[in-house]
């Protein structure tokens, strides 16, 4: 798993097409995308992009930057990996997770896009439980990160909707905080950071946890 890349300051580089995404271009320039789509609709899409989009139609709408943006292969499938480098509230990244060519997972880490209700990456999970009722919430017990504030990632999923919500731990504050928006195909499973939910390391806890159980221990798995 690729670790975050928040504070990364990279440049854009755009082909002319006409897509949602659009700036204009010259060859070898760096550009700003203009973003004109930027809700979250569970299960449908993230912006501009939708699942089951092509693998080419993602990367026309956010193409990869040499020396920024990462593209690899992993047990889920392949990951596009695309970094908000110019969302004025903050950078984040967008990661696009596709089998056989097709979108069938999108995270977004950048607070440029944002549910219908307004909740975004790095808002609290308060604004979640306001408005997404029977949230199902689930622990991924691999090596805490530091830059995810050494603590086990949390998640709150509705999959009969195709979203969930990942939370990571901000020592500074001593709270959680929303580090992605996921969505994925309603009903279907899907890829918990490269994770398979049938791992012994994915736990389910109870509903609107903030914290795994005292028991539960990465160490132990």
């Amino acid at each position: 798993m690729k670790l975050p890349s928040i504070l990364i300051l990279p440049s854009v580089l755009l082909l002319a097409v006409s897509l949602p995404i659009s700036a204009k271009t010259s060859a070898g320039d760096d550009t700003t995308p203009t973003i004109t789509e930027t809700v979250i609709d569970p299960g449908q899409r993230v912006g501009p992009l939708k699942i089951g989009d092509s693998q080419d139609r993602a990367l026309a709408l956010f193409p990869l930057k040499q020396g920024v943006d990462q593209q690899w292969d992993d047990k889920c499938g392949t990951t596009l990996d695309w970094v908000d480098s110019t969302n004025p509230n903050g950078r984040g990244e967008l990661f696009i997770r596709l089998k056989k060519g097709k979108v069938f997972q999108i995270e977004s880490s950048t607070n440029r896009f944002h549910t219908a209700e307004g909740i975004a990456a790095l808002d609290s999970p308060s604004s979640i439980r306001e408005h997404f009722k029977d949230l199902r919430a689930y622990t991924l017990l691999t090596p805490p990160l530091p830059t995810l504030g050494d603590r086990p990632l949390v998640f709150w999923i509705d999959k009969k909707k195709g979203i969930a919500f990942t939370l990571a731990f901000y020592p500074k504050e001593h709270k959680r905080y929303i580090y992605k928006i996921i969505v994925f195909v309603p009903g279907k499973e899907f890829c918990p950071e490269e994770e398979s939910t049938s791992s012994p390391k994915w736990q389910e806890i109870p509903p609107y946890s903030l914290e795994p159980p005292a028991d539960l221990s990465p160490e132990r798995y």
